[in-house]
C-alpha cells in the first residue's frame, strides 16, 4: 500500500484527466479516418494542450515556466492552421523550445564534444 501511495504522488495525471485525454486520442484516432490528413496535426496540437492544461499547476516551476511559454505559440499556431507554412513553423517552433529545455535539464547542454 506504501509504494502505491508514493506512486501515486509522483502522478502529473488524475484518473479522471487520464481517461479523458486517452477518450480524446481514441476518438481522434477514429474520427481521422474519415477526415483530411492535416486535421491528425490539430487534434495531436488539441491533445497536447490539453495535457498541458491538466499538468500545469502540479509540475515544478521551471516545468511550468516551460508551458506557460507555450500559450502564445498554441495559440498562434490555432488561429494560423489554414497558412501551412505558418503552422509548420509555429510547430517548429514548439518543438524547438521543449527540446532547449530538455536539453538544458539532461545537461547535455554542458557536454563537451
Amino acid at each position: 500500500m506504501e509504494k502505491l501511495e508514493q506512486f501515486s504522488k509522483t502522478w502529473v495525471l488524475t484518473e479522471e484527466e487520464g481517461l479523458e485525454l486517452l477518450a480524446f486520442l481514441f476518438s481522434s484516432a477514429r474520427i481521422q479516418l474519415d477526415e483530411p490528413c492535416q486535421y491528425a496535426s490539430m487534434r495531436l496540437l488539441s491533445a497536447a494542450e490539453k495535457m498541458r492544461d491538466f499538468i500545469r499547476e502540479r509540475v515544478s516551476s521551471d516545468t511550468r515556466q516551460l508551458l506557460d511559454g507555450t500559450d502564445d505559440m498554441i495559440t498562434y499556431a490555432q488561429i494560423h492552421i489554414a497558412e501551412l507554412e505558418c503552422y509548420t513553423d509555429t510547430l517548429d517552433e514548439l518543438c524547438r523550445h521543449f527540446a532547449r529545455y530538455l536539453v538544458e535539464k539532461s545537461g547535455l547542454d554542458e557536454v563537451e564534444e
